[in-house]
């Protein structure tokens, strides 16, 4: 039972076994999936939960010290990361750090749960609001885990989503009003930190209708309130009433909201709109850098939160609720109004031209010092022709699948443009194509009597073709194909984003040492019967952005950055207005 007192909000005792409810509820989801899927991280996952949950079960009931609870937090923290491999080994250029080594990941990994784990703890204070940002930070984080195919991971969400909505239920209940107790801000605060952690694991997520980058900036977005209190308090009691931070008072901003007359469920829904606007925003800017992402959430953020210091008049609560309200309609209005585009910017091969016989044959690619071209030499006879294979030569029982394996197996032009074969020595094969090539050596092997009706097939095993701009993979890529057509080599680059300019895709070829420049429009299909079909070796294919991406990666220049500027104003003269 909690008594109230003066850091209370409430004026009865009220009964604090909530966590039990929501670590029975979740104990009892993995519990049944892990036993379903044999899952391996469950038993971990539910161990650390067990010792959290008699650790804020004692806390409830005989009051702990805060060194024995943080001792806790400490081992919990430290058996899943060890028995788990859970780590966070990269700061994904937040601050200009990349990757980091293994006793840093860790360190990181435990302040992580750690300062989670007390911030949630912290915001608990009044009716609804730590389930209110647990709920929004589970439904999110469910959601991308299931676009990822992660589906215990978004079990462990979802269930975490159903246990709190049970909670919540009797948390604003007026008769049979519970409350959430230490052993709820553990094992919550912990399951987020967890699933957080998780999250910064993966690149990035089918998301939205495109790939959306996971950026940590995004688990800042969503936890953004309590980081936010959680830091205030520690500099207020330490640095302005010079005493310990662990100490309770009444400085939270949820105080300031209650001291304006705000009530516990408006808080609380206040503060829910506040983190999916701000989440809202973070996904929106996921192609920035992340360190100009964590600026301009950290700015909004700022201003959402300190919104309840400014304002000084009671009765502006119910015009702040609605001001708030117009803002996310806006965001997601000019959100929707800069995403949506024409079809004939989006849409391949929209003429109604028809497509008959390609009369526009693909021409052998002359062969270059440095190519690594493969000759097998065939007949009738088998083992005569055995010979002048170098591979069935080689007394080995394995076959190369990858693709420097395959390079291994072939003849590297050298710099005078020749390759030596086996039994027909050196043969002079630059100013040919493979054709010209096979051509060649079964005229020679007929001519100097070395096999009757021999096949020869010559491949170029190191022919490549780089793929820029707005694809999904960008990068150079490897083919064995003689005939690969610009469509497969877009293919390989996971074809086009939603923001690649369709109407003029730039193929760069080198022929006879000049470089030409090819533009294609894929809306049309006239250029099916073009020499860009078919790609050369060495080709370079660029898609440029489009004009709404271009917009976009301007400050004033964007259409829904300036609709976001004058809601921005607007919204702040309405809130300060008197």
């Amino acid at each position: 039972m909690v008594d109230a007192n003066e850091r209370s909000s409430h004026s009865r005792k009220t009964p604090t076994l909530g966590g039990v409810g929501i670590f029975i509820g979740v104990t009892l989801a993995l519990s049944l999936y892990g036993s379903i899927y044999q899952n391996e991280i469950f038993p971990a996952l539910i161990g650390s939960l067990i010792m959290l949950f008699f650790l804020g079960i004692k806390d409830d009931i005989l009051v702990l010290s805060a060194r024995t609870k943080f001792t806790g937090q400490l081992i919990a923290s430290l058996f899943i990361i060890f028995v788990t491999e859970l780590r966070i080994d990269s700061f994904h250029g937040m601050f200009t750090i990349n990757s980091i080594g293994y006793l840093s990941s860790v360190l990181v990994t435990l302040f992580t749960f750690l300062v989670i784990i007390n911030a949630y703890n912290l915001v608990d204070g009044i009716d609804g609001l730590a389930g209110v940002i647990a709920i929004i930070f589970s439904i999110v984080s469910g959601i991308i885990f299931y676009a990822l195919g992660e589906i215990y991971l978004a079990t462990v969400s979802f269930s975490l989503v159903a246990a709190l909505l049970s909670f919540l239920y009797y948390n604003f209940s007026n008769k049979r009003k519970i409350f959430m107790g230490d052993t709820g801000s553990l094992i919550v605060g912990f399951l987020i930190a967890y699933l957080s952690i998780s999250l910064l694991s993966f690149s990035n997520s089918p998301f939205f209708n495109g790939s959306v980058i996971i950026s940590p900036i995004i688990i800042i977005s969503l936890f953004f309130y309590p980081l936010l209190d959680t830091l205030r308090i520690f500099m207020i009691r330490v640095f302005v009433l010079k005493k310990s931070p662990f100490l309770a008072d009444k400085n939270h901003i949820h105080h300031r909201f209650l001291s304006l007359g705000f009530n516990h469920w408006q808080i609380s829904l206040y503060v829910g709109m506040a983190t999916f606007l701000l989440v809202f925003v973070s996904f929106l800017i996921t192609d920035l850098s992340v360190n100009v992402q964590l600026l301009i959430v950290v700015i909004t953020g700022l201003f959402i939160f300190i919104i309840p210091h400014i304002i000084s008049i009671k009765e502006m609560r119910i015009r702040l609720i609605k001001v708030f309200t117009f803002f996310i309609l806006l965001y997601i209005g000019q959100s929707v109004f800069v995403s949506c585009t024409t079809k004939k910017d989006v849409l391949y091969f929209q003429s109604p031209d028809k497509i008959e016989f390609i009369s526009h044959l693909p021409m052998d690619q002359k062969i270059e010092t440095n190519d690594i071209i493969s000759v097998r030499i065939s007949s009738l006879d088998i083992e005569s022709s055995r010979v002048y294979n170098a591979d069935l030569l080689q007394s080995t029982t394995s076959t190369p699948t990858t693709s420097e394996g395959i390079k291994l197996k072939g003849f590297l032009v050298n710099n005078e443009g020749n390759i030596t074969l086996p039994v027909l020595g050196v043969i002079a094969v630059t100013d040919k194509s493979t054709s010209d090539l096979e051509s060649y050596l079964s005229t020679k092997l007929i001519n100097e009597g070395h096999l009757k009706n021999p096949n020869v097939v010559v491949w170029n095993l190191n022919s490549k073709v780089t793929i820029l701009g707005e694809v999904k993979v960008p990068g150079t890529y490897s083919f064995l194909e003689k005939n690969l057509t610009l469509l497969q080599a877009l293919g390989l680059a996971g074809d086009l984003t939603i923001n690649g300019k369709r109407n003029d895709v730039l193929l760069i070829r080198q022929e006879n040492g000049v470089k030409n420049i090819i533009h294609i429009d894929l809306t049309s299909t006239k250029w099916f019967d073009s020499e860009a079909y078919f790609i050369k070796q060495n080709d370079v294919i660029i898609v440029n952005p489009n004009y709404s991406k271009i917009k976009s990666g301007g400050i004033i220049g964007n259409t829904g950055t300036v609709v976001s500027l004058i809601s921005l104003l607007l919204t702040t003269y309405l809130l300060l207005k008197k």
